[in-house]
């Protein structure tokens, strides 16, 4: 009995740890592939955060009024994976800080003034990480997106 146990118990060490394994080893993975995407499209990071936001400002507004939390905020946007497959597109309109929209879509749009477009371009733990989201966004997919802030109220 006592055998048993313990084989279970470092059966299922050996299995966690292989889990955690793998999942450094994507991030490692997805990392190297959005610095591939940015290398490949000449991109210029404004900014890359400590969450893997890689932040690229494509136009500013020096007299624009920064958004802040709390502030239901309107933009024009469009998402799509490395690939330059598109996913969606439009407008969407949401309360900044509620979780009203995945998280590195509110981390990027947090550091933006009204009037400014941006790219933002980060791992799939900021998006949709291993659920994916439907067919259009696969599990570990790291998303790019383009962003207009129109207004914020």
């Amino acid at each position: 009995m006592f055998k048993s146990r313990l084989f279970f118990v470092a059966f299922l060490s050996v299995l966690i740890s292989s889990c955690s394994s793998e999942e450094t080893l994507t991030l490692e993975q997805e990392n190297q592939k959005i610095e591939e995407y940015i290398s490949s499209k000449k991109l210029i990071i404004t900014e890359k955060t400590s969450s893997g936001l890689r932040y690229i400002l494509t136009k500013a507004n020096p007299s624009g009024v920064k958004v802040a939390k709390g502030q239901t905020i309107y933009v024009n946007y469009a998402g799509r994976l490395l690939t330059d497959k598109q996913f969606d597109a439009g407008n969407f309109s949401f309360v900044l800080g509620s979780g009203g929209a995945i998280a590195g879509f509110e981390e990027g749009i947090a550091k933006m003034k009204i009037g400014e477009k941006a790219t933002l371009i980060f791992p799939s733990a900021l998006g949709y990480g291993s659920r994916g989201s439907g067919s259009s966004i696969p599990r570990y997919s790291p998303l790019v997106f383009d962003i207009e802030v129109i207004s914020a109220k």
